[in-house]
């Protein structure tokens, strides 16, 4: 049985599950980078506006514990599941990782995707900037620090330039869409 599920309640299962801050703010930032998505596709009622933020803020509350291709994305679709949320939502957030293999055929899940990684690249971009301030963060660094590959290594820019596409906008356009859309959150965020 599914039922409708709150962002009290997405955010009470995050934090069961992920004790790290770093992981936590990551959440929070992806939230709102969807929310600014659902805009940027027209929903305008918020039940669904909230739904993709929920998406944003829950993509990697399993991450913590289950770090592995083997794990990730597989418990948390379990644990989602037992708990009655909604298969939209669990298939929307397992569709991130490559390794699901699950169709991209969803604005939803296009938004999930062009968010996740490139919302934490900017964010390493950030703490590398003299005033370590996401609002002086220009485009044009972005794009250059993604053609570095030393730089944040961690960071796989095949879903970058491939969330980049599923979304259908120039990367420079993407980049400058996601810094605005976290602006208002910065200081919460850490950036």
């Amino acid at each position: 049985m599914t039922k409708a599920v709150s962002r009290a309640e997405a955010e009470a299962l995050l934090f069961e599950f992920t004790e790290g801050d770093a992981l936590r703010k990551h959440g929070r930032a992806v939230e709102v980078a969807m929310r600014a998505y659902a805009r940027y596709y027209g929903h305008t009622d918020e039940a669904e506006i909230e739904k993709w933020g929920i998406v944003g803020l829950l993509h990697d509350f399993d991450y913590e514990q289950n770090p592995t291709e083997d794990t990730h994305l597989h418990v948390g679709s379990g644990i989602l599941r037992e708990r009655g949320y909604p298969e939209e939502i669990v298939e929307a957030i397992a569709s991130h990782g490559d390794y699901m293999n699950i169709p991209r055929d969803t604005p939803l899940k296009k938004a999930i995707y062009a968010c996740d990684e490139l919302v934490g690249f900017i964010g390493a971009c950030v703490k590398v900037r003299p005033s370590k301030k996401l609002s002086d963060l220009p485009v044009e660094s972005v794009v250059k620090k993604l053609k570095d590959k030393a730089f944040a290594r961690s960071v796989d820019r095949s879903y970058v330039y491939g969330g980049t596409e599923a979304v259908g906008r120039p990367l420079d356009e993407h980049i400058a869409f996601l810094i605005e859309a976290l602006k208002p959150i910065a200081e919460e965020i850490g950036l």
